[in-house]
């Protein structure tokens, strides 16, 4: 009877400790869950509509532009928007998140020009909706912004949206402009495990028809202006992360774009040269499944041949392969089935250049600590050169290193500038 009860006590401990791990565990994971700003630019919000405003900007601008409608959701405070003179009020932006998003926090930002009396804004109105860019509306916010005040975030209860419809409803006096620095939105993703898009087919965009062949992660594409080449590119999550190639000196630098829930439309940021913290603003809108540009779409094997050459050409010439699309599990070095084409790709550059040696440098973004990012990316360099041996690569021709979060290329304070930094590097080793 005594052992019955020890072992019935037993049972007893470990269904509690199962239990408060479980607890444990949820608890941990809803810790993990940071809000983010998901109504800015770089984490690729779009503008709907938006009040006329006092300057507006080239499309092919490289870099936001202040008093311009882009300004007032750059994620920074010391450019802002400012009205053309005499709009009435009330004077509405309508922005699309990238996805359904659940927002706990507004912030608005009204560090507006002193020497202009009354020209900040004063009365909001902040409207959500899931149904569309006009209609479905629920109102959670009508805020009174206090005159020359630095950011305010104000506390909702959370709620689902893909729009949001700001409008401005008054300001201090100023009879002719209104001014306000920024608004953030502070949210979450509703769907953390989103479903894969294919972007294959051709994109209208500001340099003309954009023509895109996806492989699982891996990405090649092409425009027509001044021969414009889309390389090194991949896919994780819904973020699009590339290298751009142009005719001309110089011609060359960085995109990081996400494409909507709906599949229609990629929007985000882009660089000259590897510095993605100052940027402009690129967009493409789907014009069809087929892709026109650089090659007939049935010429899959000459699109290959084409691509492996660039990037044989590229790390010869510079040393260096920035590459996107070989992607990983969340906080692990196990590498996902769609990563396979683009590791192929290497795999058939160094098949069949025999004398060629590579490290392969593993970046992380900066979230955790150092020191797990460091010895992450060390794992998943490991597992890069592991994937290549197995395909038949001799191991010494293959170094990993990781490099951890110590060499951004971006602005870790956005998804796209993560997704930037999350990257792998190929660095060519010449023989000594």
């Amino acid at each position: 009877m005594k052992n019955k009860n020890i072992m019935k006590n037993l049972r007893s401990y470990l269904l509690i400790f199962l239990t408060l791990s479980g607890m444990l565990t949820k608890a941990e994971e809803k810790q993990e869950k940071q809000l983010f700003n998901v109504l800015s630019l770089p984490n690729g919000a779009y503008i709907v509509k938006a009040p006329n405003s006092y300057t507006t900007v080239s499309e092919t601008s490289n870099r936001i532009v202040e008093w311009t409608k882009e300004a007032i959701i750059d994620g920074t405070t010391y450019k802002g928007w400012n009205s053309r003179e005499d709009e009435k009020f009330p004077l509405e932006f309508v922005f699309e998140l990238s996805e359904e998003c659940s927002i706990e926090k507004l912030g608005f930002n009204n560090e507006c020009e002193r020497e202009y009396k009354g020209i900040c804004a004063k009365g909001i109105k902040v409207e959500v909706s899931t149904t569309g860019a006009e209609s479905g509306y629920t109102t959670v916010l009508e805020p009174k912004l206090e005159e020359y005040a630095a950011t305010k975030y104000f506390d909702i209860k959370p709620v689902n949206a893909r729009w949001i419809r700001i409008s401005i409803l008054s300001n201090y006096g100023n009879k002719k402009n209104t001014e306000l620095m920024e608004i953030e939105a502070l949210g979450s993703y509703v769907n953390e495990d989103v479903k894969s898009i294919n972007l294959t087919g051709d994109w209208t965009s500001t340099w003309g028809t954009v023509s895109i062949r996806q492989n699982g992660s891996s990405i090649n594409g092409c425009y027509k202006y001044r021969n414009g080449k889309i390389t090194n590119a991949g896919m994780d999550r819904r973020i699009l992360s590339f290298k751009w190639v142009e005719d001309g000196q110089g011609n060359a630098g960085q995109a990081s774009l996400v494409v909507n829930e709906d599949g229609t439309r990629l929007n985000g940021i882009w660089s000259f040269g590897e510095n993605l913290k100052k940027y402009g603003i690129w967009t493409f809108t789907r014009k069809g499944d087929t892709p026109t540009q650089c090659y007939q779409v049935d010429e899959t094997k000459k699109v290959d041949e084409e691509k492996q050459s660039r990037l044989k050409t590229e790390i010869e010439s510079t040393g260096k392969l920035t590459i996107y699309g070989i992607n990983f599990e969340t906080g692990s070095a196990n590498i996902k089935p769609e990563s396979y084409p683009t590791l192929d790709e290497i795999f058939n550059m160094l098949k069949d250049n025999a004398a060629m040696k590579l490290s392969i440098n593993g970046h992380t973004d900066n979230q955790g600590s150092r020191e797990r990012n460091q010895k992450l990316s060390t794992n998943r360099a490991e597992s890069v050169k592991t994937y290549l041996v197995s395909k038949g690569i001799t191991a010494d021709r293959l170094e990993a290193f990781g490099k951890g979060e110590d060499f951004p290329i971006a602005d870790n304070e956005t998804q796209l500038g993560r997704a930037a930094n999350r990257r792998v590097e190929l660095i060519l080793n010449q023989a000594k």
